[in-house]
């Protein structure tokens, strides 16, 4: 049985802002109920900080687990260090969030758009016609095992340029974790915090392995006939058919409806290669065992 009460799947977005169109928000209760996507109570496309905020009202209501795509940080594990030769290289999770958080902090509604720029670190990055001296496409232990286990390509953080790129995003869900970490309210961020009894509790999720797992293929999801076939492998009833879904839209409905059905099994939260040294550094992508 889970310990949580309602599921919310986020298709996040590392877009300059303020409003981002491309983060979309769904929610389900436990039980077989169909996510539903949820707009932005202010009005409008949402916007990171409200979302930050809606995300800790439903916490004050019930005990909530939220999945969003973005990587919690970067890789270590294969260099021994984040930046190699840098001299003030993180010490940690905590500490990789909290330079992220002094190099963008002039960019409101956690932009992450900063990091790269900082002439210490642009070397490591490909960065629009601009491919850094230092760049490789590294991937934590967690990204090159959902490789190894046929549950989709992931790019490398280190790269921002292109489509399929999740480095902008992922820095700016790092000042996400950070400010939602500095709030009263008892939030933990798997895996490197246990969840006890925390009202909140976020981990990192990769839609399209969902997807894989389901055994619907590559490619995004964008009908609701190869939605319902996901969401009918993860225990949830159908969704009644939308006049539009965007893959936005439906990498959300799936994580949310995921989640819950993988909550509950133990081996979930217990990754045989989640070592201490990658639980402090890096973290881990939730359902890659």
């Amino acid at each position: 049985m889970s310990p949580f009460d309602l599921f919310v799947g986020v298709d996040w977005s590392g877009e300059r802002g303020p409003a981002v169109r491309r983060l979309q928000v769904a929610v389900c209760p436990a039980g077989d109920a169909p996510p539903v996507l949820v707009g932005n109570p202010a009005g409008g496309a949402w916007t990171r900080p409200d979302f930050a905020a809606w995300l800790l009202g439903q916490a004050e209501e019930t005990r909530v687990l939220c999945g969003v795509d973005f990587s919690f940080c970067f890789p270590r594990e294969d260099l021994g260090a984040y930046f190699p030769d840098y001299p003030d290289d993180p010490a940690g999770h905590a500490a990789f969030w909290a330079l992220v958080e002094r190099l963008c902090a002039a960019d409101g509604g956690f932009f992450g758009g900063a990091f790269a720029d900082a002439p210490a670190l642009a070397c490591h990055f490909r960065r629009g016609r601009d491919t850094g001296g230092r760049y490789r496409r590294r991937l934590r232990v967690t990204e090159a095992l959902t490789q190894t286990r046929g549950l989709g390509t992931v790019e490398s953080v280190f790269n921002l340029v292109g489509a399929r790129q999740v480095g902008k995003g992922s820095l700016a869900g790092m000042r996400l974790l950070r400010w939602l970490k500095r709030q009263p309210a008892a939030v933990a961020v798997w895996p490197f915090d246990e969840i006890g009894a925390a009202r909140l509790a976020l981990v990192e999720t990769f839609p399209t392995a969902f997807v894989r797992m389901a055994g619907q293929g590559a490619g995004k999801v964008r009908d609701a006939a190869r939605l319902n076939r996901v969401l009918g492998h993860f225990g949830s009833r159908p969704v009644p058919t939308p006049d539009a879904l965007t893959d936005d839209m439906t990498d959300a409905l799936i994580t949310a409806a995921a989640l819950r059905y993988l909550t509950p099994h133990p081996g979930m939260w217990r990754p045989p290669d989640l070592s201490d040294s990658v639980r402090r550094f890096e973290g881990w992508t939730f359902g890659i065992v």
